[in-house]
């Protein structure tokens, strides 16, 4: 008996080897092209509720959505609504997320472009944020400032007087109008060229979501999420595109500790955020409806009056005046 060849020996080991690796890549292709099979149809199975829906089953989903939504917001008490009147306070944030100032108001509404909204602070204080986007408005060394709104038209009492809107303030208040979220539930989803889809499922806060997806003719992107216990607002999204630069911005309010007034639920807690970075939180400390306001407090007329208060009065003490 002799001994084995080793280089016979190492070309058989060479072999096998070769052998052993071609079967393994025949294993991997094979595999790789089951999965990529199976990924061609993963979709159709892992999409979201919304996703696997007909178009006409996810409207039907959303518009059934949205009547529980009503429904936990007080139903017909919520939608006839006319007037609103709210006291509380607003903070605002800084771009690190410091705290600028805490102002005290009163934001009067008559449904659903006529606004009025008195801010009261009893030191220097910064609001340009929560002023429709207006710039470098502030109060200083206590006293009172005053925004009315009544569709195109809107004026100003600071201490300087009374002034008109500047139109992009107008402009911006408008828009706010027309993208709010009471303002959809209320009247702008039963409009000509308005359309609601179910968006699925989420997890928003430590809560079970469902969203729903609301386009109009003006190519708005609105987006509202329900808390799929309570079916109350949890957050709404308003996603707008500059025109000239086509940057987006997404605007998020979130609704949270709900009470009733007068049949209505209302949140008193309100957290607005601009592209990911809160810029206020407002909390409410009591709401009324269908007061039935003056229609003479949403004019010029009555802010020229509460200037001629102020000047007899004194500026800081103007806040004591109604």
């Amino acid at each position: 008996m002799f001994a084995p060849n080793p280089i016979v020996k190492h070309a058989g080991t060479v072999n096998k080897a070769k052998s052993l690796r071609l079967m393994l890549r025949t294993a991997l292709c094979a595999a790789m092209i089951l999965g990529l099979l199976l990924a061609w149809e993963r979709p159709a199975m892992a999409a979201p509720p919304g996703q696997e829906m007909l178009p006409e089953q996810s409207a039907a989903k959303a518009k059934q959505l949205l009547q529980q939504v009503i429904n936990a917001l007080g139903g017909q008490a919520f939608l006839n609504v006319r007037d609103t009147e709210c006291d509380g306070r607003v903070a605002q944030f800084g771009s690190n997320n410091e705290l600028m100032g805490l102002t005290m108001f009163r934001d009067m509404w008559v449904l659903p472009d006529k606004n009025r909204t008195e801010y009261i602070a009893k030191a220097h204080n910064t609001i340009t944020t929560f002023l429709m986007g207006a710039d470098d408005l502030s109060i200083t060394h206590g006293g009172i400032m005053v925004t009315i709104f009544d569709g195109d038209h809107g004026w100003l009492l600071d201490k300087g007087g009374v002034s008109d809107q500047p139109e992009d303030s107008i402009a911006i208040f408008n828009e706010q109008v027309k993208s709010g979220l009471n303002n959809m539930l209320r009247l702008r989803m039963n409009q000509p060229g308005v359309e609601a889809q179910y968006g699925g499922t989420d997890l928003i806060d430590m809560k079970e979501a469902e969203w729903i997806d609301f386009t109009d003719r003006d190519r708005r992107d609105l987006r509202l999420a329900v808390d799929k216990n309570t079916h109350l607002p949890l957050r709404w999204v308003v996603e707008t595109r500059d025109p000239e630069t086509r940057g987006r911005t997404e605007a998020i309010t979130s609704y949270g500790q709900y009470q009733t007034f007068d049949g209505v639920k209302t949140p008193l807690n309100l957290v607005r955020a601009s592209n990911g970075r809160n810029t206020s939180q407002t909390f409410l400390t009591a709401c009324k409806y269908n007061s039935d306001p003056a229609t003479q407090l949403f004019t010029r007329a009555s802010l020229e009056q509460r200037a001629a208060e102020v000047s007899k009065k004194g500026y800081k003490d103007s806040k004591d005046s109604k």
